[in-house]
């Protein structure tokens, strides 16, 4: 009998938990969370524990599946002959006719292959992965304000932070491991604001649960910095050192459609609950994280509510502090990578 551990990275979401693979003559039995592991720090959630089955289950594809013209069904190929029906049907179309679709379930060296095999070989700028649906508002929205589309701070900050800020994400069920974070930080005293038109397991565990109508995160958000800017409580010296644009900014936020009773009406919510989500950004400046995930990106305006989240804590002054930052929770376990290697 021959046994040993593999140490990797677990296959689901975004929150990067390391694992080792139990492996009994050459199959996986089992799971063990890696005690050096930085982000799970030991701890697993059932996915992780669980969640192996599907390597060695018997639907999976273990040859090239070819169609057969005669009967028009699938047949199984050698992979010469499934390389030669790819080149051949590469030849009956022009660059821009074509498209390949990368994976964020993919490594960065595979993400990066085939972004150059798209562009390239295939001279196509039509190269995309499932971010396009999920975050890549968050790419875009990060990388205007902070010029890097990815978070500002690790997950550890989260269980430092005397405010937690969770805005379209149910961390408890899509990534338990981050929750535990943040529960880490809440025995510690933090207080948690969930944001979210649902009452989730992760709403049920809030200090104060806003249950705005979908579609009115930049109303919401915008009226807190106007409340913010208009009662001077912006980091000036951060604004003034480290920022451009912030006149713009308050102009933008600062209209009167953004008041907190115009608001209360916009979002459906009492504006009590808003004015005490203000009032604890007020108290915690310097000691609050937001958390975001598809929950604020999966809209046409994604990439400008992802970008009211970095306004507020840019002019908080809650960028490059521990306690702080803007957390993007990814959903699958390389989505960054995949962004980072021009899958997009």
């Amino acid at each position: 009998m021959d046994v040993k551990f593999v140490t990797t990275t677990c296959p689901y979401c975004g929150g990067g938990c390391s694992f080792n693979l139990v492996v009994k003559d050459g199959k996986i039995i089992d799971t063990q969370p890696s005690q050096r592991s930085p982000v799970n720090q030991g701890k697993m959630c059932p996915k992780g524990v669980f969640g192996f089955e599907f390597i060695t289950s018997p639907d999976r594809l273990t040859t090239p599946l070819v169609k057969d013209k005669a009967t028009g069904k699938q047949r199984p190929a050698t992979w010469d002959e499934a390389l030669t029906v790819i080149a051949e049907n590469f030849k009956k179309y022009q660059p821009e006719e074509m498209a390949v679709i990368s994976s964020a379930r993919c490594c960065n060296e595979d993400n990066y292959a085939m972004q150059k095999f798209a562009r390239v070989v295939l001279h196509t700028p039509n190269i995309d992965h499932c971010a396009r649906l999920c975050h890549a508002p968050t790419v875009a929205g990060l990388a205007n304000v902070f010029g890097s589309g990815a978070s500002t701070n690790s997950f550890n900050d989260l269980a430092i932070a005397d405010l937690v800020f969770i805005i379209g994400s149910n961390n408890f069920e899509a990534h338990p491991i981050v929750a535990r974070r943040i529960m880490e930080g809440k025995r510690n005293g933090a207080k948690i604001i969930v944001c979210d038109p649902r009452n989730t397991p992760t709403a049920k565990h809030a200090d104060l649960h806003i249950q705005h109508f979908p579609g009115t995160d930049i109303q919401l958000l915008n009226c807190m910095m106007k409340y913010i800017i208009e009662h001077d409580w912006i980091d000036k010296e951060f604004v003034e050192n480290r920022t451009k644009g912030y006149e713009d900014l308050k102009k933008c936020v600062t209209q009167d459609k953004y008041s907190v009773e115009n608001t209360a009406k916009v979002c459906g919510v009492p504006a009590e609950s808003i004015m005490q989500a203000i009032n604890w950004l007020h108290e915690c400046q310097h000691k609050t994280a937001f958390v975001h995930c598809l929950g604020i990106t999966q809209h046409t305006v994604g990439v400008d509510n992802v970008r009211s989240i970095a306004f507020i804590q840019t002019i908080l002054g809650n960028i490059g502090k521990p306690g702080c930052g803007v957390n993007a929770l990814r959903g699958q376990n390389n989505v960054q990578g995949s962004c980072d290697m021009g899958a997009l």
